[in-house]
Parts: C-alpha cells; sequence; structure tokens
C-alpha cells in the first residue's frame, strides 16, 4: 500500500484552503460592485434645479408702458440672459402711430432691482404745428398742412423694477428723449408765415431734448 507523505499532503490542503479563500473573496467583491450598480442615484435637490432652470432659460413676454413724451406703447420682450432685455413694438402719441425698439440691462434678479434703457423709435405723419405745441414750442400761425411730417427719436433713462423676475414686474423709468424730424417742402410752410410768396427755402430741420417719464408693466408668459 502507497502512501502520501505527509508534507506532500500538507501542501495539498494548503492549496485547496487558498483557493477556497479566493472564491469567496472573488464572491463578496462582485456582490458589492453589483449592490452600488443597483443603488438609484439620488436626484438633484428641487431648489438647485430651479434655480439652473431659472439662470438659463429664455423668457419671452410682453411690456405696456405709457410716459411722456413717448406716448403708449405695447411690446414684445425677449429675454435671453436674465440681466438683458431686447423689445420692439408699436407706439401711439395720440397724434400718429409709430415703431420702437430697445435694450434693457438689469444686473439684479431680485425683487426690487435697478435697470439700464436705451430706446429707438420713429412716429409717421404727424401734424407739425401739433408737434412743436407738443414739445413746448409755440404752434405757428399758419394754415398750410403739414399731416406727413415724422420724427425720430432716441431715449435714455434709469428705471426701478418691483416684481418677480421670472414672471411679472412693474417700472418706473425717467430719462431724457432727443429727437428731430425734417419738413422736405418748407417753402409753403414759410411763405404762408412770412406772407411772401417769393420766399424760398430749404428743408427744414427741427431737433428737441426733453426729459421723459414712463410707466411701465412686463408679462413673461414663455
Amino acid at each position: 500500500m502507497n502512501t502520501i507523505p505527509m508534507s506532500r499532503r500538507v501542501a495539498s490542503g494548503v492549496s485547496r484552503s487558498c483557493a477556497a479563500l479566493a472564491c469567496v473573496l472573488a464572491l463578496g467583491a462582485g456582490a458589492r460592485a453589483q449592490a452600488q450598480d443597483s443603488t438609484p442615484t439620488p436626484p438633484p435637490a428641487p431648489q438647485a434645479e430651479a434655480a439652473a432652470d431659472s439662470g438659463s432659460s429664455i423668457k419671452l413676454g410682453a411690456m405696456l408702458d405709457v410716459g411722456a413724451p413717448d406716448g403708449v406703447g405695447v411690446s414684445l420682450v425677449l429675454r435671453p440672459a436674465p440681466w438683458l432685455r431686447i423689445n420692439g413694438g408699436v407706439t401711439t402719441n395720440t397724434l400718429s402711430l409709430g415703431m420702437r425698439g430697445g435694450i434693457s440691462l438689469i444686473p439684479l434678479s431680485t425683487f426690487v432691482a435697478p435697470s439700464i434703457n436705451l430706446d429707438l423709435g420713429r412716429y409717421f405723419d404727424a401734424n407739425y404745428n401739433k408737434l412743436v405745441e407738443r414739445f413746448g414750442g409755440i404752434p405757428l400761425q399758419t394754415s398750410v398742412p403739414f399731416d406727413d411730417v415724422g420724427y425720430n427719436y432716441g431715449s435714455a433713462s434709469v428705471g426701478l423694477e418691483i416684481g418677480s423676475p421670472e414672471r411679472f414686474s412693474f417700472s418706473l423709468k425717467a430719462g431724457l428723449v432727443h429727437g428731430s424730424m425734417v419738413i422736405q417742402d418748407a417753402e409753403k410752410l414759410l411763405q404762408d408765415v412770412t406772407n411772401d410768396p417769393d420766399l424760398t427755402a430749404k428743408p427744414l430741420t427741427f431737433r428737441f431734448t426733453t426729459p421723459s417719464l414712463k410707466l411701465g408693466f412686463l408679462f413673461y408668459f414663455l
């Protein structure tokens, strides 16, 4: 009967024990990795997600404002960034209709925030005498109609806005308006005023600068 040496039996037993221990460790590592993969990732906090959306989303809204000498305006507003607004729409000064566009810079996204505003516009088909009177001048005593005279203007103002920067706000703006109008056919006007039918004249340019004050309401619907 053959006998296995003691040293060989001990080595064989140690080898089997090491193999079993390696299998146990491998199974444990696999179970731990599977448990980590199956653990659901917690969703981001609602407040952080809302803050990220409000800081990066583009807003579209409508604005209504009334003031002097601008008149009444209705505009569409695009806000590509929380600090920038672009607007464009129609206006009326009770004498004629016009168009206006502008930008606003809002450095703070708070309930009460300052703003810097720049606008450019044009009014069409207004009566010259009434416009002079509207801007503080003395109306000319003439029967010559100038109903096809319009004027261009630009305004710069600072404002204070109160409301939600993501939904609606009220604003009060104060600044200066500078405008100019050109009367192409000025001869008839000057001939009638001076009672001199032989008078000749080039196109007449009338410029004005006046303070402005405006109240507005802005509402975002997208």
